[in-house]
């Protein structure tokens, strides 16, 4: 009996050693392979304490602005993109709010009808397309559907979205009119 239970626990032994053995390769495995870093628990002081820890949150880095105008209420809007992809000239503005701003947030309305650009080639004047149920491709609308709601906040831009009809591929630049914020002039469009 003694010897068998002698055996049996080498076994056991033997078994253990090789599970190690291959845990140890797999470590070594996963080391090559990059990974994410944990998240820093709290010290024991501050959990016991009550203390919450808030992480700064940085604010969205903007896109590189094409042109930039002042707008309404203390904002800076950034024409961001003129890119024609098809037959669609997708246009995109950042608003914000400057640092030195007395406020954290501005909120804008603005006609979506008033919105339009100038082909600069044939002074041909273009409005924001419409979809099949005859509702603007711009956003953020409200929801009547015929205005813009921009939330303009100094934490990061508002990005607003507009689509129109592609100029003439001979036409390498566009000015944009936006109501309360001017023209955007001499735009190159991206194709």
């Amino acid at each position: 009996m003694q010897k068998s239970l002698l055996v049996a626990s080498v076994f056991a032994l033997s078994l253990t050693a090789c599970s190690q053995e291959k845990t140890a390769d797999t470590t070594t495995t996963a080391v090559d392979t990059p990974t994410a870093a944990p998240a820093p628990a709290p010290a024991p002081a501050e959990a016991s304490a009550g203390v919450e820890r808030a992480e700064a949150v940085a604010p969205a880095p903007a896109a590189a602005a094409l042109s930039t105008q002042p707008g309404p209420k203390g904002t800076q809007v950034a024409l961001t993109k003129a890119r024609v992809v098809g037959d669609i000239l997708n246009v995109e503005l950042q608003y914000t709010l400057p640092a030195a701003s007395n406020s954290n947030s501005e909120f804008l309305h603005t006609d979506i009808d008033q919105i339009n650009y100038i082909d600069d080639a044939t002074s041909r004047k273009y409005n924001i397309l419409k979809d099949q149920q005859g509702a603007w491709m711009a956003m953020p609308t409200n929801s009547s559907g015929k205005s813009l709601d921009i939330a303009a906040r100094k934490a990061g831009p508002s990005i607003v979205t507009l689509k129109f009809p592609a100029p003439p591929a001979e036409s390498p630049t566009i000015s944009l009119s936006v109501p309360e914020v001017g023209s955007f002039d001499g735009i190159a469009v991206q194709r």
